[in-house]
């Protein structure tokens, strides 16, 4: 199988991802746009609220309490047992790790 560095900001290899684990994590619309939003945030660090009013903000039927809600118990840890974010549940902040194949599969589908 193939595998794929997550990378810090400085570059410095955080952990691997497999090809089924990046299938996995963009098979579901929703990740793709957490994944988008967070590969898009100024920092690498952003907490959960924040990402949930930037989620809300692009479509009115959903809200900032669902998709925290989301975050926290489907999307996130998911994405942490990829390696691909680093989530502090009592805190509610997460890191992003950034992956080479996950843009460029984000890319191919052309996700928003």
């Amino acid at each position: 199988m193939t595998e794929f560095p997550i990378t810090d900001n400085d570059g410095l290899m955080q952990s691997i991802c497999e090809t089924d684990e990046v299938l996995r994590l963009l098979a579901d619309a929703s990740r793709r746009r957490v994944v988008v939003s967070l590969a898009n945030c100024e920092s690498n660090w952003i907490h959960r609220e924040q990402l949930a009013q930037r989620l809300a903000v692009a479509n009115e039927d959903e809200t900032v309490g669902s998709w925290e809600r989301d975050l926290h118990h489907v999307h996130l840890p998911l994405l942490e047992d990829t390696g691909v974010v680093e989530y502090d549940r009592r805190e509610g902040t997460i890191r992003y790790y950034h992956c080479d194949v996950l843009s460029d599969v984000l890319d191919a589908v052309g996700s928003e």
